[in-house]
């Protein structure tokens, strides 16, 4: 009994917490265009303290599943690459080479199944949260896939990768959007809003 629920509940904490260190992570990047929006994440209430709580939590993930938490943090890194590849990061290096290098040590962290199987559980969340805040990006000026190739091109996407991910490991996928949904609920707890949407942009 204490195996079978071992099964489950070590996968899912690690995924729980390697999603809450990437979550920060994301927030803390795009902090400006959330303000934009009237959002003050978590992320962006923590400023400078937001980087050993991260590390800390993202330990904790590998600590519980250094498999999954390896692969779902190197396959996010890879995805979120894929809007601008031939951007120049600060490593001087074009995004390309950086999401070919993600992906590579996602492999050899994980294993080649459980990196494809990340990346596309990374490629659904990614995918799926560009669809949903495409019209505000517009606003804010950022392209996002949906709104370089379209609402219904980027639902096809996230369609083929939800399968790919259901046909490589069903139950982590399963526990990957349990987590997700709490990770969705939580952020929403501890999301400011500086105003309403209907307000037209007016502060309170």
């Amino acid at each position: 009994m204490y195996g079978a629920l071992h099964e489950w509940v070590a996968p899912f904490a690690a995924l729980l917490l390697i999603g809450a260190a990437i979550k920060l992570m994301d927030d803390h990047l795009d902090a400006e265009y959330d303000i934009l929006r009237g959002e003050r994440t978590l992320a962006a209430r923590f400023g400078r303290a937001l980087l050993p709580y991260g590390l800390a939590v993202g330990l904790l993930a590998a600590a519980i599943d250094p498999r999954l938490a390896c692969a779902l943090f190197f396959a996010s890194y890879a995805v979120g690459m894929f809007h601008q590849l031939r951007e120049r990061l600060p490593t001087r290096l074009p995004a390309w080479v950086e999401t070919l290098a993600a992906v590579a040590l996602a492999g050899l962290t994980a294993g080649w199944q459980t990196a494809l199987w990340a990346i596309a559980v990374a490629a659904v969340i990614d995918w799926t949260d560009d669809l949903s805040d495409a019209a505000r990006d517009r606003l804010t000026g950022q392209r996002n896939l949906a709104i370089r190739i379209g609402v219904v091109e980027t639902t096809l996407l996230v369609l083929l990768a939800l399968c790919a991910a259901v046909v490589l490991d069903a139950k982590d996928t399963a526990l990957a959007f349990v987590a997700l949904a709490v990770l969705t609920v939580l952020s929403e707890v501890t999301t400011v809003r500086l105003w309403d949407a209907d307000e037209g942009g007016d502060s309170r």
